[in-house]
């Protein structure tokens, strides 16, 4: 997966080695993965500190990452550039955990939040093409970070990391994630003081076709 926001879209563009990784993995999800959580007002006309100053939290810009799993190929066009592969991809079911939060991941961008839907066209693990389309922009039209953290576990002054979505298509099936490394007063492992930090993986859409 490129890092290039402004590239044209070109036919089956390798995304980037950790996707194409993991096409011929499988697994299941982390523990981690959990629902939306936090719905604040819209992001619109209010100052952007990127701290939790900025309470309720949002974003403008985005990181973008693409997974396929259990294709038998997978085509997504966003921002005139495309991602996924070409060739057939494992199942989720193989994957340990681990490897399968790793692959949950995005390095494309950063990407503006209003940028237009993501054109998906793929051959489901029977064969048959589908097509769809996912409105990033509308998903996230409030502009809000969701995440898992209260804003007194969250130290003052302190940057979040970038807003991932990654848009996943498992068989016949399309969801999209969120993630946002949000920093902590508190190790999260204890006794490991670089576990400062929560990036939960959340679930902010699915369909089925």
């Amino acid at each position: 997966m490129s890092r290039s926001s402004h590239r044209p879209a070109r036919p089956w563009r390798r995304t980037a080695a950790a996707l194409l990784g993991i096409a011929f993995l499988a697994g299941c999800q982390p523990a981690m993965t959990h629902s939306i959580v936090s719905e604040p007002p819209a992001a619109a006309n209010r100052p952007y500190t990127g701290t939790v100053a900025d309470w309720p939290i949002f974003f403008s810009h985005l990181q973008f990452g693409v997974a396929c799993f259990d294709t038998q190929s997978c085509r997504v066009v966003y921002n005139d550039f495309e991602f996924g592969n070409p060739a057939p991809t494992g199942s989720v079911a193989a994957m340990t955990p681990q490897a399968y939060d790793a692959a949950m991941t995005a390095s494309y961008g950063p990407v503006a939040r209003t940028t237009p839907p993501a054109e998906i066209v793929w051959r489901c693990k029977a064969g048959a093409e589908l097509r769809a389309e996912v409105d990033i922009a509308a998903i996230f039209a409030d502009g809000a970070i969701r995440h898992q953290v209260p804003r007194d576990e969250i130290p003052e002054g302190v940057s979040m990391g970038a807003t991932h979505v990654l848009v996943e298509v498992n068989d016949r099936t399309v969801n999209v994630y969120t993630r946002t490394m949000i920093p902590t007063k508190r190790e999260q492992i204890p006794g490991n003081k670089f576990s400062a930090f929560r990036d939960d993986l959340i679930k902010v859409y699915s369909r089925t076709y």
